[in-house]
């Protein structure tokens, strides 16, 4: 029997807990031949998520953290529990996003007839599954394989977890460990994948972001994950990031990208590091 551990990082997300885990708590899975776990960790909630989790979901094993820190290394703990709780599987379950019946089973099946994929995400919609996630939009074109998927919902098997490592947290610890990790996963030849059989929602809408927080993700995040990505040369990289510096400013009216370039090249030893990794 498989053994599956969904983990979910909750920080001031009280308005969605009860959907999210209502999707995967008590799931009925045993009788189709898994057993489905929830790894909650608070990254220091004010808006009571803790103590909800704590009253309505006693079943899930709940860590509450003393300080947020942030999504790479919250996760990457749920990672080494269930490494060391012996789980088949782990899954990533963003706390603004739940499943749809049956969609956890689907995607076990799908893992189990294709091990060379070291991650499988169902279909992501919106609220109300009428269209799809607009950042899912983008990845998604009617193929099975792609090349990274948010984490919003990931299944990973812990036979990849192990050989492609835990996420990367100095240069990753809130946004873009996802696309850095599937980048490593495909350069050790493991494929990315949708299970179109699976369905999902992640409840993003609505949501205002600065223009200053969406350059950081964009711009600064986007030039990390393009530059630690070992299946591209290091100077091919620098060279788009470059142009992307000049593109980014542009587009946003903007000289915080040649800010955040300076602390990029700062950077470097870390960027090394990082696609120098050993597992």
């Amino acid at each position: 029997m498989k053994k599956v551990l969904v983990i979910v990082v909750t920080y001031n997300g009280l308005h969605w807990l009860e959907r999210c885990l209502r999707s995967v708590a008590g799931d009925p899975s045993a009788s189709l031949g898994m057993t489905t776990d929830v790894y909650v960790w608070d990254n220091d909630s004010t808006d009571g998520s803790a103590d909800f989790v704590a009253a309505h979901f006693p079943q899930a094993h709940l860590v509450r953290s003393a300080e947020n820190l942030g999504f790479s290394k919250a996760n990457n703990m749920g990672f080494e529990w269930a490494i060391k709780k012996g789980y088949d599987y782990v899954y990533l379950l963003n706390q603004d996003a739940w499943l749809a019946p049956d969609a956890l089973e689907a995607l076990v099946a799908a893992s189990e007839a294709h091990p060379d994929y070291a991650v499988l995400s169902p279909l992501q919609y919106q609220d109300g599954y009428q269209a799809f996630d607009p950042q899912f939009a983008k990845l998604y074109h009617g193929s099975a394989e792609v090349k990274r998927i948010m984490a919003a919902h990931w299944l990973v098997p812990v036979g990849a977890l192990k050989a492609i490592g835990l996420f990367e947290e100095e240069l990753f610890p809130f946004y873009g460990q996802d696309d850095d990790w599937c980048n490593r996963a495909r350069h050790l030849g493991y494929k990315v994948g949708i299970v179109p059989a699976a369905k999902a929602v992640h409840d993003r809408a609505q949501r205002q972001e600065a223009k200053e927080k969406v350059i950081h993700r964009n711009y600064y995040t986007g030039s990390l994950v393009r530059l630690c990505d070992v299946n591209r040369p290091l100077w091919e990289r620098f060279l788009f990031v470059c142009l992307f510096t000049l593109v980014k400013s542009v587009k946003y009216g903007s000289l915080l990208p040649f800010k955040y370039f300076w602390q990029i090249c700062h950077q470097f030893p870390a960027i090394r590091r990082c696609r120098n990794r050993k597992v």
